[in-house]
């Protein structure tokens, strides 16, 4: 991991997403990337009929907006990383995946709520197809998060899916912070058992010998209600979930599962993007 987005609204919130972004960026020795995206607004329409006062518009704005990434800039160099601003005359959506795209970013890092209004939309409304459109990891941090540490990951698993390629991008994060991971399986009623579980799991285990987790099964009525649950009673510092993008199965059977867990969880929420073509 070289590169890291944090897209911020300036609010409190964004201090502690920072601080998740800088905590990982230490362990990969990445650089990151602070990003604002903004539309120009006009008190008086029709008052900047005149190009240049238009002009001079943009400038104070824009000077503001930069006057604003200081105390995030320097919260950065006292942790010794290396970082970029990028303030993007853009929307939210457009803005971020274009930053991505242009400085090739490893991961996305984002507050799931901040008084701004730039995030609320974010990971409000938009929250689904932020997830389902990026190619990259997505960590969105709640708003009242305490201790910024990662040690003990809970992984959300359906044992339904060959889930290597997602466990090792996991495993490599995880090995980095020195943290271990929890892969949990919550047994609801409605979701999906079709394949064996042990098969899966002895895949995992043979597959990642050398990796520091454990595999358990909890019951529960709601996939949500039983991956929180099991994330208080584990004492889980992150959940990490799949999106499955392509399975068709899933979108029917609840086809906003991250997003519940996303919205809800009082836990940063890392979301790899799993394309399973059927």
């Amino acid at each position: 991991m070289k590169n890291i987005l944090v897209a911020t609204d300036f609010s409190e919130n964004s201090h502690k997403t920072l601080e998740y972004a800088i905590l990982i960026a230490k362990a990969y020795d990445a650089k990151i990337y602070l990003v604002h995206t903004y539309l120009p607004y006009y008190v008086e329409p029709g008052i900047y009929a005149d190009s240049l006062l238009m002009m001079e518009s943009l400038n104070e704005q824009t000077k503001s907006m930069y006057a604003k990434f200081v105390p995030f800039e320097k919260e950065i160099e006292a942790a010794g990383i290396a970082y970029e601003t990028v303030l993007e005359l853009n929307d939210v959506t457009s803005g971020i995946f274009d930053v991505i795209e242009k400085h090739e970013i490893d991961l996305l890092v984002i507050g799931r709520t901040g008084s701004g209004g730039f995030l609320n939309k974010l990971i409000g409304s938009n929250a689904a197809h932020i997830i389902a459109k990026s190619s990259i990891p997505v960590l969105a941090i709640p708003q009242n998060v305490e201790n910024v540490v990662i040690k003990q990951v809970l992984y959300a698993t359906q044992l339904e899916f060959d889930e290597s390629d997602i466990l090792a991008q996991l495993f490599a994060i995880t090995s980095q912070l020195k943290a271990k991971v929890n892969l949990v399986k919550v047994e609801a009623s409605f979701e999906p058992d079709i394949q064996s579980d042990q098969q899966f799991i002895d895949q995992i285990k043979g597959t990642f010998i050398k990796e520091d987790f454990e595999i358990s099964k909890v019951k529960d009525e709601h996939v949500t209600d039983g991956i929180l649950k099991a994330a208080k009673a584990q004492g889980a510092d992150l959940i990490v979930l799949a999106a499955h993008h392509r399975n068709f199965l899933s979108q029917i059977i609840d086809p906003s599962k991250s997003k519940q867990v996303i919205i809800r969880s009082p836990l940063p929420v890392l979301t790899f993007q799993f394309k399973e073509e059927l």
